[in-house]
């Protein structure tokens, strides 16, 4: 019966080992949101992704990024640093996913 026992006990180490290396997010993990955006001059949609902080909405993220593309004097970078500034449009929010 000891020998059973000590079996036992060397199984679940093992699996408590082999489930240690997995990293799955917690319910604390920060949610992110994906903007998309659109502008004539741009090839292509412009995709962001970002966080969403605690007490805001993905709609939110999205839409303080479009106010910056549509500002000329600020300096963020986006849709892959460019100097686009003006006309962009907010095509879709997709929200809720959690990070890693």
């Amino acid at each position: 019966m000891p020998k059973r026992v000590a079996v036992l006990v060397a199984l679940a180490a093992l699996v408590r080992l082999s489930s240690a290396g997995r990293a799955e997010p917690s319910a604390d993990s920060p949610k992110t949101v994906t903007c998309s955006f659109s502008h004539p001059a741009y090839s292509g949609w412009c995709k962001q992704n970002a966080p969403i902080p605690k007490d805001a909405t993905g709609d939110q993220v999205c839409q303080d990024i479009l106010r910056c593309l549509n500002d000329t004097q600020c300096s963020e970078t986006y849709c892959n640093a460019t100097t686009l500034r003006g006309g962009w449009k907010l095509e879709s929010v997709d929200a809720g996913k959690k990070s890693p």
